[in-house]
């Protein structure tokens, strides 16, 4: 098992244990003959059970048994492959558009996480000078129409941006001061129930280094999702693996 794999399985396990109430945590002592102590038995801890899902890229093609190109802005062209062991996107300007997982997942406790193998500028148009700010997007959509979702997006600058978009109202959680200098990182979204938290870890680093970006609240989204991977506009987003642990 991969370290990353590893990171969301151990952050399952703490958030789905803190979940189990005391009498679930701890078995009944049985009962004493009558003058005598019954003996003490250490609480057990009752071991929570997963889903897994994912995908390394390492085909020829896209699996199209795992994946569909999608789009909740603009069209959907441009490039979209798997050469080398890396899903490598690059779409058309003013677009949101790359590829949606085909299953959808249940769960209020899970994480999803997404290792980038590049960030690349979007193309500059011709005597236009807006800004060429690249984009690589882990989403968790919980609707058809990106209308409801979350995303954790690092940029070709190194910086992070994080979003809530509720009924089509988009609200930016970070505080415009997250970034980082790995090269290749994992990016991670994990959700406990209401909280949702926007985590960051090295391409080879251990568990207990990933990095928690920032913790927030945000109520009453579904349990069922499904996952995208997306740059805006004409943003080059490169990604090694992606990989999805639900609690059940």
């Amino acid at each position: 098992m991969s370290h990353t794999s590893r990171l969301i399985l151990a952050a399952l396990v703490t958030c789905a244990a803190a979940a189990l109430s005391p009498a679930q945590q701890q078995q009944q002592s049985p009962a004493a003959p009558s003058g005598q102590t019954a003996p003490q038995q250490q609480p057990q801890q009752s071991q929570p059970a997963f889903d897994q899902w994912g995908d390394e890229f390492d085909g020829g093609a896209l699996d199209e048994t795992k994946w569909e190109r999608f789009s909740f802005e603009g069209g959907s062209g441009g490039k979209f492959e798997v050469r080398d062991g890396q899903l490598r996107q690059r779409s058309m300007s003013g677009t949101r558009a790359g590829v949606r997982s085909r299953q959808s997942f249940t769960g209020d406790r899970f994480s999803v996480e997404a290792r980038v193998a590049k960030v690349g500028a979007q193309l500059p148009k011709p005597e236009d000078k807006s800004s060429t700010l690249g984009f690589a997007g882990l989403t968790i959509l919980f609707d058809g129409a990106g209308r409801n979702r979350i995303e954790w997006i690092l940029t070709s600058e190194g910086t992070f941006e994080a979003w809530s978009i509720v009924d089509g109202q988009g609200e930016r959680l970070d505080d415009r001061k997250l970034g980082t200098k790995l090269k290749n990182p994992v990016l991670a979204i994990i959700r406990r129930g209401d909280e949702f938290l926007f985590v960051l870890n090295g391409p080879d680093s251990p568990p207990q280094d990933a990095q928690i970006g920032l913790k927030k609240t945000i109520k009453n989204l579904p349990r069922s999702f499904r996952v995208m991977l997306y740059g805006f506009g004409s943003s080059e987003n490169n990604w090694d693996s992606l990989r999805v642990v639900v609690a059940k």
